[in-house]
Formats: structure tokens, sequence, C-alpha cells
């Protein structure tokens, strides 16, 4: 049955494909076309912002053909909506502008959709089946979002098919910056950074509240830290999931921290793999950068990784009420030791390394 439908698919195409070139291009947007097997009733055309905007509303012909054009369209993520179905697609570029998309009413995966006339609409129907077919992981999302290539595509299912907090705040914010690197003037963008934000800020606001009940616990996962290194750049602990991760707070002024602190850690930076060993330095500055980037210089501190918490919002969840202190989190993002010193230390990273 489905090698049927298949074919039925394939030859509704060519036949689209004969008609449709005889039409005139759509000015500065997109024609969308195809059949809803089955079908009946309105299709809806939605544009997603962070909220589904509809566009324009049709009835399916006879045998559930549609057709939509939309000149002088925005680029982004668009879906049909049939029913309670929807079937999401991207116009992403003035050269993909004709596009086929049919599917069947009332299948019970309604991910599983045929689209033709978009490489990102494509790649976005492969990642939508999948999540509705509810086998789509963290990783994939987090592939996804290691190219800039289709951030329309990549904003639609990190920003409305993945959670936010925890470990998937690194995707999150990955996404966004290649949407916002693509397409500064994107509608999507305020919607999604505000979401971001209010979720890391709901996620530390419980952090905080559990650190003032006691001190973090080994295998309790690292509240994530988000702050800015000397170019005023956020950087955040998320970002290095899949490492293990040296988390130290120090400062300019402190006297161990750059006697004996600093030399261990170049040390340590020095000897393990850079794929999966990372440093993250918390300085607890006041007043200008000078005398922070003046001895992350002098002390040789070359990772990247240097971030500042004048405001002391990070130092309390992690109890650094006294430093030096470091703290290794493990690829999943979790405590796994709490100052750890001398060959433990080392001991223990190798451990982690290996796991």
């Amino acid at each position: 049955m489905k090698r049927i439908l298949n074919i039925n698919y394939i030859f509704f195409f060519v036949l689209l494909g004969l008609f449709s070139c005889a039409e005139p291009k759509v000015e500065n947007g997109f024609r969308i076309s195809g059949q809803i097997e089955g079908g009946s009733g309105d299709i809806a055309l939605l544009r997603y912002d962070g909220n589904s905007t509809v566009i324009e509303k049709a009835a399916l012909g006879a045998n559930g053909e549609y057709k939509f054009e939309v000149p002088n369209a925005v680029k982004a993520a668009y879906l049909l909506q049939h029913n309670t179905n929807i079937y999401p697609f991207v116009y992403e570029s003035d050269e993909e502008n004709e596009l086929m998309l049919s599917a069947i009413a009332n299948n019970p995966i309604q991910g599983d959709y045929q689209v033709t006339g978009s490489e990102g609409s494509r790649v976005l129907q492969v990642y939508f089946q999948r999540y509705r077919k509810g086998n789509i992981t963290l990783r994939d999302f987090t592939d996804m979002t290691n190219t800039p290539k289709h951030p329309y595509m990549q904003s639609f299912m990190t920003s409305r098919c993945l959670n936010y907090g925890g470990q998937s705040n690194g995707a999150h914010l990955k996404s966004l910056s290649n949407l916002r690197a693509a397409d500064p003037t994107s509608k999507l963008i305020s919607h999604y950074d505000s979401a971001i934000k209010k979720s890391m800020n709901d996620a530390n606001k419980r952090a905080r509240a559990k650190a003032a009940e006691g001190p973090l616990k080994i295998g309790e996962y690292a509240p994530n830290i988000a702050l800015p290194n000397p170019d005023g750049k956020i950087m955040t602990l998320s970002e290095l999931n899949g490492k293990v991760v040296l988390v130290d707070f120090w400062a300019s002024w402190c006297g161990p921290c750059r006697r004996y602190g600093n030399p261990k850690l170049v040390k340590l930076y020095n000897k393990y793999d850079k794929d999966k060993f990372a440093i993250m330095n918390v300085a607890l500055e006041r007043g200008s950068n000078e005398k922070w980037v003046d001895a992350i210089e002098k002390d040789g501190l070359v990772w990247p990784y240097q971030v500042v918490d004048k405001a002391r919002k990070f130092s309390p969840l992690y109890g650094a009420s006294r430093i030096p202190r470091i703290y290794l989190v493990d690829k999943k993002g979790k405590i796994a030791a709490i100052n750890p010193q001398g060959a433990d230390l080392e001991k223990k990273i190798e451990e982690l390394i290996k796991a």
C-alpha cells in the first residue's frame, strides 16, 4: 500500500511540475501546491515567528489538491495545517520558490509527508518525522545546529520541538546565533531570545534556591554559567557539554590563585586532549577589566573560556565564597568532584575522560 502511495506522490508531483511550468513566477515570494489525499474542508498556510500566524486559508479541491501563492514573502519557517495535522516547510531562497508538498489525511504519523523544491524543507521533514515518531535525540538537535546552513529549519525545530533548560540550552543558543547571523531581521529572533533567557533565568533561580539550602552535591547537574568574556561576548558552561570541564573560580587580586592555581591549570590544559577536556575560569572581579585581562595574559591562560562574575550571580550557586575553588563537571554536565587537589585531581580528570 505504501509503495502505491509513493508512486502516486511521484506521479502527482510530475503532473504538478508540468502544469506549474506555464505559471508565472511569484514576485519575491513562493508558490506551494500539492495534495492532501483523502482530505476535505479547509487548509491553512501559517508563518512561524515563535507563534504561528495564519497567512491564508483555502478550501481543498475535490481530490484534496490546494495551492497558495505568497508574493513578497518573509523568509521563515511556514506550516500547512489541515485539521490537527501540520506540515512544516521553509522559504529560505529566491531560487527555491516553487514547492510541492503532499500528504495523506489522518495519517497516524503526522510528520510523514513529501516535499520537493527546497533542500531546507526536505531536511526539516526528515527531522520533523523523527520528532513525531519520538525517536529524535538531543544529539540530533546538536548536530543540526553545528552548521549555519538552513537557519530557518534549525530555529523551527529547536524553538518549537526542543524542551528548554539543562543540557539543551547549548543547542538553543547555537540555533539562535545561526539565525541571527543569517537574518538579523527575522521576526523569530526576539521571541526566541526571550524564551531562552527566561529558561536560563528560571534555571538559575531554582539553582540559587537550591544552593541556599546547602552546597552543591556530587551527581547533581552543574548550574549553567552564562557570563561575558573580555570582549563582552556571553559564554556558557552548557556550550561545553560532551567534554570534561574544570570550572575554576579565581581573581586577579587572589595571590594563591596566581601563584599556585593558575600554573596548575596551564599544566592540565597542555596535558589533555582539547576535544575531551576544557577549562572555564570564572573571575570574581570588580571595576574595569584591565587588571583581569592583564592577569590572563601574564599567567598564560590561553584557553577561550575566560569569564567574569562582577555581580556575583554564579559564585554563590557554587559555594565559591573562598578562592581558588574548582569543580569538575562530567560530559553530561553533572558535578563529578568538588575542589579535588593534587594527584586526586588528575586521576579524576582521566577517569572522567575515559568514561
